[in-house]
């Protein structure tokens, strides 16, 4: 249960055995002691995973270089390790309680990944008006100059699965925009890896056949550090936001946004780097609310360019 500067998180089969699993996952890391530097390796799961306490974005490593950069693997007190381990654990995807049951029941088997049904202009119009669900997996730019009205804005990424995961069930059919450059196989094989098996397909000529359609799209502001002067809401997950934000700004972790209390009035909604923030905005665009721009960046962006601090806790 080594991953990359990190080790798995324990709470994920629930409270009760999360203590006594912290107990015997650092007994389990010690087994690694007398193996040498240069042994690699390979995680059970890639960078992003909801699976692992706080870690790197790194995909492989080397015990040399955990032993040197994993503040969790080098402790050497039992009582310290279970302390540390369980006090950096945030919350974790919603669906993640159905997957055991999934599990035990095996998935549906595919001999290749699917392919993607093109659809029209029509199509995706009847898809929206049957209550269909849209996701644009485009760069947030591109999103942000001009997108579906509804649509959710989930860039195509090593975390994009858990983030739709998150944000829709299961069963709910989804129809996606995409850029002509991005990879259909890597989307399909995401979405299948989560239990997402109702794929309905893509716009062909993606958000360009739309507008040439004469159909309206929606836009949301991404503005730099120096113009933020609104409500900030802060969507990363509450330890990264204890470790630095912007002072007053509102921690709402993304996978909340649906169903938070946001603040009234303008908003600028934020993470580390903005497709987290995009995402928000486009679920409160889908409420009706269309006072929310997106800043560019995270608070290490903010502090550079404005020169104030960041405040710590939460």
């Amino acid at each position: 249960s080594l991953m990359v500067g990190t080790v798995v998180r324990t709470d994920l089969c629930g409270p009760d055995l999360t203590d006594g699993l912290a107990h015997a996952m650092f007994h389990s890391l010690r087994r690694f002691d007398d193996l040498p530097d240069h042994v690699v390796v390979y995680p059970t799961h890639g960078a992003g995973s909801f699976c692992s306490a706080p870690g790197t974005s790194q995909r492989t490593s080397t015990l040399g270089t955990e032993r040197s950069t994993n503040p969790l693997f080098t402790i050497r007190d039992e009582d310290e390790f279970v302390e540390r381990l369980i006090s950096g654990f945030g919350t974790f995807p919603t669906y993640f309680a159905r997957l055991p049951e999934v599990n035990r029941r095996g998935p549906t088997r595919y001999d290749t990944i699917p392919v993607l049904e093109l659809l029209t202009v029509s199509d995706v119009e009847r898809h929206q008006a049957n209550g269909g669900f849209v996701v644009d997996v485009r760069p947030i730019a591109a999103f942000a100059a001009s997108h579906l009205p509804d649509s959710l804005s989930n860039r195509l990424r090593p975390v994009f699965a858990s983030w739709l995961g998150w944000l829709s069930g299961p069963d709910r059919p989804i129809v996606f925009i995409l850029d002509a450059e991005q990879d259909r196989t890597d989307l399909v094989r995401q979405c299948l890896d989560i239990g997402h098996e109702h794929l309905v397909g893509e716009l062909v000529g993606g958000i360009d056949a739309w507008t040439l359609a004469g159909l309206p799209v929606n836009t949301i502001p991404i503005i730099g550090p120096e113009a933020v002067t609104t409500v900030v809401v802060d969507v990363r997950q509450a330890d990264e936001y204890a470790g630095g934000h912007l002072p007053t700004a509102v921690n709402i972790e993304l996978g909340q946004v649906p169903t938070a209390a946001v603040p009234v009035g303008p908003l600028t909604v934020m993470c580390g780097h903005g497709e987290r923030a995009m995402t928000a905005a486009s679920i409160l665009a889908a409420q009706g609310r269309f006072d929310v721009v997106v800043l560019d960046g995270g608070p290490d962006t903010w502090t550079a360019v404005t020169g104030r601090g960041l405040e710590t806790g939460r």
